[in-house]
């Protein structure tokens, strides 16, 4: 009765991982949807109210499979009902928006780098390698990087407001250095945003660096940005900006001494130091302790630190040299700012 008992309880234990399994696997399921949506059009029609009828004539499917389909994206918040008496289907707002790509913010790019995300897992059980940074840089760097327009200057404005000191040198004119500036978010806003300015970015992927020129052209801010396609480690400038924006998110270990070096020595005596810890610190809850585990093992396939909190930072700083090194709140998360001594 006993081994019985036993082999109940382990059969109890396997359906209970089975089905969490199951549930992962629903994630899965719901992005290849998502996916497929997006490659078929799908997503395109519901831009505007289409019934399920509608849909299947389109598409080529039947009634049946339309509904199904309709039900999983209202299920999940990616379509909502026209209104309350329609049999129609439209994106949701927060869907509709992504869909558009405002600011830049894209459905597209967003299913890439979820995709780079899972090529990066899957690599986590392989001898340690050099760092392959190259492979997703422009997926990563599009994913983080607003365009520059009024809705994401704002944005960047809300951070720089509880920053006088370093807002007031970018409206002077700066110069300002981009560390590890991707495809100009926040640069290009801030060109865009402060007709004074002129600044400088320093990009060692040469497919990003095209991009930002690209971007900058649109922007209309070319003739005022320097763009360098060279590794932030040999930027040799000695006390040129005034101001630095150090995207140190995606700098790997090995770089970050130096680089703060190599940026120390750029900024003229006084010049200020301008970092963003990407994250806030994740609540006690078991899915948010499962995605810091997983984005901190993504960013550790991926050859860079898991995220770096503000006080972490900080100390970074003041061992850099950095001098009054403080965190700052603003709405858009947490900074650090520090100073290169006179």
């Amino acid at each position: 009765m006993d081994e019985r008992l036993d082999e109940l309880g382990a059969l109890q234990a396997a359906f209970a991982g089975r089905a969490q399994i199951q549930q992962w696997a629903r994630g899965a399921e719901l992005l290849a949807l998502l996916q497929a949506a997006s490659d078929t059009k799908t997503l395109d029609l519901l831009t505007r109210p289409i019934t399920a009828e509608a849909l299947a004539a389109v598409s080529d499917i039947t009634t049946d499979r339309a509904r199904r389909i309709i039900e999983v994206l209202q299920a999940a918040g990616v379509v909502r009902k026209a209104d309350d008496s329609s049999p129609a289907f439209v994106l949701s707002p927060e869907f509709g928006a992504l869909h558009a790509g405002a600011s830049g913010v894209e459905l597209a790019t967003v299913l890439e780098a979820s995709n780079a995300a899972l090529d990066r897992v899957h690599s986590a059980f392989s001898p340690p390698t050099t760092y392959d940074w190259e492979s997703d840089a422009l997926v990563i760097a599009r994913d983080w990087g607003v365009r520059p327009t009024a809705a994401a200057r704002s944005m960047f404005v809300m951070a720089y407001d509880a920053l006088p000191a370093y807002r007031d040198r970018l409206a002077a004119g700066g110069p300002l250095l981009d560390v590890g500036s991707g495809v100009g978010g926040a640069v290009l806003s801030a060109l865009v945003e402060y007709p004074a300015l002129r600044a400088v970015t320093v990009e060692r992927a040469s497919d990003v660096v095209e991009e930002l020129r690209q971007r900058a052209q649109a922007a209309g801010v070319a003739a005022r940005l320097d763009i360098r396609h060279s590794d932030a480690q040999e930027l040799d400038d000695d006390a040129v900006y005034g101001v630095c924006y150090w995207a140190q998110a995606f700098f790997p270990s090995h770089t970050r001494e130096p680089t703060l070096a190599a940026i120390r020595r750029a900024l003229a005596p006084g010049g200020l130091l301008l970092a963003q810890e990407l994250a806030a610190p994740a609540d006690d809850s078991t899915s948010a302790r499962l995605g810091a585990s997983l984005d901190a093992l993504v960013a550790d396939c991926r050859g860079v630190p898991p995220v770096v909190s503000s006080e972490d930072l900080a100390a970074e700083l003041r061992a850099g040299g950095f001098t009054g090194v403080e965190v700052v709140p603003t709405p858009v998360g947490r900074l650090v700012l520090g100073r290169r001594g006179q």
